[in-house]
């Protein structure tokens, strides 16, 4: 008995591991309602203890912070020194990592809250590579300041609702409209978005 329950907890360890070590994407936060059927994604509630095997990590921001300033600070690191990170946010009060990893780096917070069903595509100067003049915007959505190093990839109300830029070696993207991901929201538009943002940052 001793034996089997030291082989299963072997196996289980082993198979936890190189599930961490085949995932490139790290998501976090309030994930429950999205949709990412990808074996290049690992979902947690908390962060890990070594953000190595990732190249991406995705917050999809809670009411409450998951994170506390150590663990703040080791993914401001990780994206500075190059990885991708996504911040997602929603009306309030969704928006707790969001705005803690945005006051770190850029000293600004998602600010409104926006009905627009759909989002305008900014076609002249985003980083992402998208073919379609709108997307939904999400169901009650944020907006995020200008900011000269940010490019703005769409619009909600002549608002910034999404916005893409470089974070020393990394690359950040910030959306006030993560609910668009949800699993009742899915579509063509969304899953080609979430391609792009995750092509962006990688």
């Amino acid at each position: 008995m001793r034996l089997k329950c030291s082989i299963f907890f072997f196996l289980f360890s082993f198979l936890s591991v190189a599930q961490v070590e085949n995932s490139q994407v790290l998501i976090v936060g309030n994930f429950g309602s999205i949709c990412m059927e990808d074996s290049s994604v690992l979902k947690v509630a908390e962060l890990p203890q070594s953000l190595d095997s990732f190249k991406i990590i995705c917050f999809f921001s809670n009411s409450t912070s998951s994170l506390n300033e150590t663990e703040a600070t080791r993914v401001e690191d990780f994206v500075r020194s190059g990885g991708g990170l996504y911040l997602g946010a929603e009306n309030w009060p969704l928006q707790a990592e969001s705005n803690q990893l945005t006051q770190k780096l850029y000293l600004k917070e998602s600010f409104g809250e926006y009905d627009s069903p759909v989002a305008e595509i900014e076609k002249e100067s985003g980083n992402l590579d998208l073919n379609v003049d709108t997307i939904p915007a999400g169901r009650s959505t944020v907006a995020f300041p200008m900011d000269y190093r940010l490019k703005v990839e769409a619009w909600v109300s002549d608002q910034p609702l999404i916005l893409s830029g470089k974070v020393d070696e990394g690359k950040v993207i910030i959306d006030g409209g993560y609910s668009r991901f949800y699993c009742d929201q899915r579509s063509d538009v969304t899953d080609s978005l979430w391609k792009a943002i995750i092509t962006y940052l990688k």
